[in-house]
């Protein structure tokens, strides 16, 4: 699966005014906090803790709306309906689904990174 699967650079760069300096800045970014802030939602969901399910997947969804990944927007913003609508039992396949797209963004911004050239 190609970065272009996973995220529209295209479209990304632009909500960045075409700085791929910023773009790429904010990837690394991204990709340190990435992590945590799918302990967190994995920790919610393994505490069955709808509030802060619904509250960690809305800061997820956030950080993604940069990156201009569809996919893992739309997973994201369900895991967050789910959350608010107290329904964790169905919030687990969309959980599972959320790491899944997230792992292969971080994968596509990691291999952005690599292969950009240099400034």
């Amino acid at each position: 699966m190609s970065a272009d699967d996973v995220f529209n650079l295209a479209d990304a760069l632009t909500r960045v005014d075409d700085d791929e300096e910023l773009f790429q800045t904010l990837a690394e970014l991204f990709l340190e906090q990435a992590p945590l802030d799918m302990a967190a939602t994995q920790a919610a969901m393994d505490a069955g803790d709808a509030e802060a399910l619904s509250r960690a997947a809305h800061r997820m969804k956030g950080a993604i709306l940069q990156f201009s990944a569809s996919a893992l927007f739309e997973a994201t913003k369900q895991l967050e309906a789910l959350g608010k609508a107290g329904r964790i039992d169905e919030a687990k396949p969309v959980c599972a689904r959320v790491t899944h797209e997230l792992q292969q963004l971080m994968t596509a911004l990691n291999e952005y990174i690599a292969h950009r050239p240099a400034a």
